[in-house]
């Protein structure tokens, strides 16, 4: 019974030492975690938005951040959103010109590193009066 109780105990220590060699999301060491200031561009409708995005990952794989994209004008924000896996979910609410509003959602994947991500979003534009789709990309610039 106490070889029993050692091989338990033994394999209890492994199981415990593997699972704190794989970082989560919003963990130092993840691969995936993105941080940092990102150039952002948003296409939508044919026209490019583009400028910095400021984002931090935190634990659990949450992601904050601001951004400001410039085009035919200034659209600001602040960004939200998940990490699970490979795959980055944000969500940016805006303000631009003339005090029209909106929403941005996009699903894309993130490069190994954070360093980068590329996917598709819906814009939902309070003057515009309708949704749209768009694709976005973001490239860590502070390395």
């Amino acid at each position: 019974m106490n070889r029993q109780a050692a091989l338990l105990a033994g394999l209890a220590v492994l199981v415990m030492a593997a699972c704190s060699s794989n970082p989560m999301p919003g963990e130092q060491g993840y691969p995936y975690n993105m941080t940092g200031i990102y150039e952002t561009s948003i296409e939508a409708l044919g026209t490019v938005y583009a400028g910095p995005a400021e984002i931090a990952t935190s634990p659990g794989g949450l992601i904050y951040g601001k951004v400001q994209l410039d085009g035919p004008e200034t659209v600001t924000g602040d960004m939200e959103g998940t990490i699970v896996a490979d795959t980055l979910t944000w969500e940016s609410h805006y303000e631009r010109a003339g005090g029209c509003t909106g929403v941005i959602s996009g699903v894309g994947l993130i490069a190994e590193g954070g360093g980068s991500a590329i996917g598709e979003a819906v814009v939902d534009d309070d003057c515009a009066g309708d949704m749209f789709d768009a694709l976005f990309s973001m490239t860590r610039t502070d390395d």
